[in-house]
């Protein structure tokens, strides 16, 4: 029942239980039934052995010799169905019912016990008055059949209680849940961009709205730290661009001395590609930080994507001169779409070094883009030995770089998470469409500056 709703396990469980009751509770009732039945039984044999005692006692013409055989008139009617046999003093048999045929009742202690004759089941009595010794019995053909009727009713009815507790269970089991379903649709709406929303307290002060108060108060600690984070995550980065800014300016600076020797420039150089590298990893640390924060500003206008795209895609030829990479473009003439060009270049950027990073030799890389609705797509993709398929799920986490990354190919895993953020922030999305078999595609998505226009 993993996979199963609550609802849905609301109304089995309901179901397994009263089933599993009335199971029980049928058993306990049937047996109370059964031996009922089987004492009344008893009672009319012993009534039966008493009106027989009284008769051959009492009745005009009784025998004078107990010892002698008796003849069917000394026996009631109301016994001639019966199973009957009557002993003298000696034990012998002074009287066999013809229904018995061949058969003796075979009991030979007094009292009631139930005995296989014919090949079916009788309850048969050995009673004993005087010089007299009687077993009387009858079949419980009667007390069976009620057994198996009801045994049938219950088998026959029990499934259908199930059905309707089942349903019962489940309407009640979505009136249960359905805070539940509601806190989960409002937590849903909390996120980075929206830290401020809260679930909605119930009217009832049951366990969900005590649950909704901690939960809340957390969502409060969680949203306060998460902004402390985020400030201080922009500040550190704001307040390091200007060492940094004044660190490469120096060494700029250092490098066009002329008294340095080769191996010190070879050295300042090396320290200006460090800083380099760190003015770009700050750079993208403040982008995340304003994103987090929702601080993101993004200077939209209607622009053509394809230029800006022709530009990038020009950049990748540079990066894979040499390589003998082929190139595939399949661009409109124009595609107007609604956003920030640096920002929007700042994706196809990242996505073209990837490509030009994890391309090999003689490999081949290929841009498409095409109108999809409301939609502009630009799918780019590579040849190469393509991501795992147990990292693809998490390639746009931050500072997450493959496990078959080398440390000849550079980068702090922060281009992924950027260029999906940044596509985002542009109503769009940027998505892995495959990555295998020798080849990995992402798509990139932006809306179409004529549907927003027309929105």
């Amino acid at each position: 029942m993993k996979r199963w709703s609550l609802k849905v396990k609301v109304g089995a469980y309901a179901a397994i239980l009263t089933l599993g009751v009335l199971v029980v509770a049928a058993g306990i009732l049937m047996s109370v039934i059964y031996f009922n039945q089987l004492a009344q039984l008893d009672t009319e044999l012993k009534e039966n052995a008493d009106e027989l005692f009284r008769d051959l006692q009492n009745f005009r013409g009784s025998p004078v010799d107990p010892r002698r055989p008796l003849s069917q008139k000394f026996v009631p009617l109301a016994l001639r169905q019966r199973y009957l046999e009557i002993f003298g003093p000696e034990g012998q048999v002074l009287y066999r019912s013809p229904n018995l045929g061949s058969e003796k009742l075979g009991l030979e202690t007094e009292g009631l016990s139930t005995v296989q004759l014919f090949e079916r089941n009788c309850r048969i009595g050995l009673f004993r008055e005087g010089p007299y010794l009687v077993g009387i019995g009858t079949r419980l053909g009667t007390i069976e059949r009620f057994q198996h009727d009801l045994r049938f009713g219950l088998l026959v009815s029990l499934p259908l209680v199930g059905v309707l507790v089942f349903g019962g269970g489940l309407l009640l089991g979505r009136r249960a849940v359905a805070p539940v379903a509601e806190l989960t649709r409002a937590a849903e709406r909390i996120s980075a961009n929206r830290p401020e929303e809260r679930l909605p307290v119930p009217l009832a002060g049951d366990e969900i709205a005590r649950l909704t108060h901690v939960l809340n108060h957390t969502f409060d600690r969680l949203q306060a730290s998460y902004q402390s984070a985020a400030r201080f995550s922009a500040d550190a980065s704001h307040q390091l661009k200007t060492p940094v800014a004044v660190l490469r300016a120096g060494l700029d600076e250092l490098r066009k001395c002329d008294y340095l020797k080769a191996e010190e420039a070879e050295e300042v150089n090396a320290l200006l590609q460090q800083t380099r590298r760190l003015t770009a990893l700050i750079e993208d640390l403040l982008l995340l930080a304003q994103a987090d924060a929702g601080r993101l500003v993004l200077e939209a206008r209607r622009m053509d994507l394809v230029p800006l795209l022709a530009g990038v895609l020009d950049d990748l030829s540079v990066l894979v001169e040499g390589r003998e990479i082929a190139l595939e473009m399949d661009t409109p003439e124009t595609l107007e779409v609604m956003g920030d060009a640096r920002r929007i270049g700042l994706v196809l950027q990242n996505l073209v070094e990837n490509a030009a990073k994890y391309t090999g030799s003689g490999g081949r890389i290929s841009c498409k883009v095409v109108r999809e609705g409301a939609m502009a797509s630009i799918v780019l993709g590579n040849s190469g030995e393509g991501i795992p398929e147990e990292e693809q799920e998490r390639i746009f986490e931050r500072f997450r770089r493959g496990t078959k990354v080398g440390e000849e190919v550079r980068g702090h895993g922060l281009g992924l998470n950027i260029a999906r953020e940044l596509a985002r922030a542009h109503g769009g999305d940027l998505t892995l469409l495959r990555s295998g078999e020798g080849w990995t595609a992402f798509e990139f998505r932006l809306p179409l500056a004529d549907e927003i226009s027309a929105e």
